[in-house]
């Protein structure tokens, strides 16, 4: 068997500071250490769960965050930023399940941690078919088309009603609980890991067992985003969208690859802006 596995860092045990999830900061190598060890142990355990292959997408911010060197025998990395799809690089059918590790609530969810939809210096929330969309619900979608059943999520508490909610049979483990935007609540470690271990050992009993791993969210996918700079919304609205205020703008989508490479490339266009602004002297 195949696995993907794509390992944010937001919503790991450990990360409760700005100060961890960027290279420029001071405290980036625990952040870096705390992802190393977690995948060491996902694609560890996956191994020991029948899995012969173990892909891990590393799927924070530039995506050079995992420890290389630490990663266990069977285990392929994918690693770098900008890449196409983003956190599901490389994602196909020959794949048997996907896992999300260390994912974190959508933009605007009270008392998550560094809660955000995909670029939170761009958007300020992303909307689907009526539901604010985490980056679990973009990725799942897009993971669906693929064909390719998303069966453990793992993260901020805060995202557990959402996948509980929005699809069937998908583990949730909880890592850590948000306190505020800029703080968490976790226990050590190993106790986490053992929890996580529970949880794999049930996503991949479920999936043997021929489960239906349901997404409730299904296409025509209205999306509305709204941007925290109207600025974007105007230079966006050359491509095709429904400008509905000065910061929100509307798309009809048939596919999940065509709407999450769009949020990409809106992310991309908005980090674009920001440096642009920047230079301006």
């Amino acid at each position: 068997m195949k696995a993907y596995v794509s390992i944010d860092l937001e919503g790991l045990p450990g990360i409760a500071s700005t100060t961890m999830v960027a290279p420029d900061k001071t405290q980036f190598q625990i952040g870096s250490n705390i992802m190393s060890r977690i995948a060491q142990f996902v694609s560890t355990r996956l191994r020991y769960y029948g899995f012969q292959e173990i892909y891990i997408a590393d799927s924070h911010g530039l995506m050079t965050n995992l420890d290389y060197l630490s990663l266990p025998e069977g285990t392929m990395v994918i690693q770098g930023y900008p890449r196409p799809y983003s956190m599901l690089t490389m994602l196909d059918s020959s794949f048997n399940a996907v896992f999300f590790i260390g994912y974190h609530s959508a933009a605007g969810t009270l008392h998550g941690f560094l809660d955000h939809t995909m670029s939170g210096r761009v958007f300020y929330e992303i909307f689907v078919n009526g539901v604010r969309a985490s980056e679990f619900l973009l990725n799942a979608l897009y993971a669906r088309e693929k064909n390719v059943p998303v069966v453990l999520v793992a993260g901020d508490t805060y995202l557990r009603n959402e996948v509980e909610n929005l699809a069937r049979n998908i583990v949730f483990v909880e890592l850590k609980k948000g306190v505020s935007r800029y703080a968490a609540v976790y226990p050590r470690l190993d106790d986490v890991l053992k929890e996580l271990d529970k949880g794999l050992s049930l996503a991949v009993q479920r999936l043997k067992s021929g489960a239906s791993f349901d997404i409730f969210v299904n296409k025509p996918y209205n999306v509305l985003v709204r941007f925290r700079d109207s600025l974007v919304a105007d230079v966006v609205e050359m491509m095709g969208v429904e400008r509905l205020d000065a910061y929100t703008v509307k798309k009809v989508f048939e596919s999940a690859s065509e709407l999450l490479g769009f949020i990409e490339i809106l992310a991309y266009v908005g980090l674009g802006i920001e440096y642009i602004k920047s230079t301006i002297r």
